[in-house]
């Protein structure tokens, strides 16, 4: 009997799958409805809902005092009285690093977003708390030079409190490898910026059986291949939008939007 793969042994019975049972891609909103509401808050999670979303995806990292917060930036600015998530001046503003602060020191400070609405940073276990159970979540981990692997750790002790429906996913496999070791339960998503030449061998070292790679890095055949070896390929990147439709008749598992909108099943009936 040939020994099976790596891929072959991943359990997929907790992946996410569209609640209405049929074959399409999954539609993730991309930072919740980012395209409506200021990105990663609360309000973009519900208006993404609303718009018919099957799954949110959201950015965690921590705070010097170990809260899990959720921001995808690892820097915000400061001019002296006003925090900033990304500037046009930053170069004029104070850097302030995420891991640096504590969660006191942004609780009560609002935010400025690029599109000059201010919001507060919101707590990972405060959209535990309010998102429909029956909304799927993606909880990308920032990782990267800056880890702290208790990141793991404190996303599993979280994501233990929803009864399923949750993923992690990151660019850093070894912060994947590492939520495995403290819980092989919870589906794993590894993000690519690449075209990889044995993608299957690359998700294999984790193991994860699912990949987001952007739109620019594969074509059909790509993701018809990946599927056959077992990956369950989503597409994501602003540049999906220049051939969304076709993208949508390939064998995605699942699709990243900014506005969950333009693949929602209501919304293109």
């Amino acid at each position: 009997m040939a020994e099976r793969s790596p891929l072959e042994l991943v359990d997929r019975s907790g992946f996410p799958r569209p609640a209405d049972g049929s074959a399409r891609p999954f539609v993730w909103a991309h930072r919740g409805a980012s395209a409506l509401e200021p990105e990663n808050t609360l309000r973009a999670f519900l208006a993404a809902a609303d718009a018919g979303a099957d799954g949110v995806e959201l950015d965690i990292q921590l705070t010097r005092d170990g809260v899990a917060v959720v921001v995808h930036d690892p820097l915000l600015w400061t001019d002296g009285s006003q925090l900033h998530l990304r500037h046009d001046r930053a170069a004029a503003l104070r850097p302030l690093w995420v891991r640096d602060l504590d969660w006191t020191d942004l609780e009560q400070a609002s935010v400025r977003w690029p599109d000059g609405r201010t919001e507060h940073l919101t707590r990972f276990e405060e959209v535990l708390e309010v998102l429909p159970g029956q909304l799927w979540l993606d909880v990308e981990l920032k990782a990267g030079w800056t880890y702290d692997p208790a990141l793991a750790t404190a996303f599993v002790a979280l994501a233990r409190r929803r009864s399923g429906r949750i993923l992690a996913s990151s660019f850093d496999q070894v912060i994947l490898r590492d939520v495995a070791a403290v819980d092989p339960e919870i589906p794993l998503l590894s993000i690519l910026h690449a075209r990889p030449v044995d993608l299957p061998g690359v998700l294999a070292a984790v193991p994860a059986a699912m990949a987001s790679i952007d739109r620019p890095f594969l074509g059909a055949d790509d993701v018809r291949r990946w599927t056959d070896a077992g990956v369950e390929v989503s597409i994501g990147g602003s540049e999906l939008l220049g051939d969304l439709d076709a993208v949508l008749t390939w064998p995605v598992a699942g699709v990243f939007l900014d506005d969950p909108r333009l693949a929602a099943p209501a919304a293109r009936a």
